[in-house]
């Protein structure tokens, strides 16, 4: 509990800029969020299909997709003309940020225990703070750095407390040999 509790203080250090306000609205949708993936991460592991993570992954991501399909149409604009590159990104999305990306953590679910994987979640905002970092030239303060070190602790430490513990051998059984 202290390592997720000091994770959640090291994502908002990393992410709560100085103006930033309070916004139910926000705070609503994470909370509903996060809820949701506990949810799933607890009932995927609870439910396993027979059937590889991978086509699981394709039937979950598919079904969310036709879920959304009518929002979008009524709500959104419709598309421009695609180019190629647009193309392409869609493409990269599809196959590497949600196929694999997603066959990958159904496979970690698997075998790793729920507290444990929950821990993980807290790395996505370190991510995209790195990633803006290395590849958009975002600097980075040392509030924000002291943020990133306080979740990679907080992730190391509920990884290493979720580890499941082999019972030591009784002393009494010793003697005995």
């Amino acid at each position: 509990m202290a390592a997720a509790a000091s994770g959640v203080v090291g994502v908002a250090l990393l992410l709560i800029s100085p103006e930033a306000q309070f916004d139910p609205i926000g705070i609503a949708a994470g909370l509903g969020g996060a809820a949701s993936m506990a949810a799933g991460t607890v009932l995927s592991r609870k439910w396993q299909p027979p059937v590889s993570a991978l086509s699981f992954t394709a039937w979950q991501l598919t079904a969310g997709g036709l879920i959304l399909l009518p929002v979008a149409l009524i709500f959104e604009p419709p598309l421009p003309p695609l180019s190629t590159t647009n193309l392409a990104g869609f493409a990269w999305l599809g196959l590497i940020g949600a196929a694999a990306t997603y066959a990958l953590w159904f496979r970690g679910v698997a075998r790793i225990e729920p507290g444990a994987v929950s821990m993980l979640g807290m790395m996505s905002p370190v991510t995209a703070v790195v990633l803006g970092w290395v590849w958009l030239g975002q600097s980075l303060s040392w509030l924000q750095l002291l943020g990133a070190v306080i979740v990679l602790g907080s992730v190391w430490v509920g990884q290493r407390a979720n580890r499941p513990r082999l019972d030591p051998i009784p002393a009494a059984a010793l003697s005995r040999v």
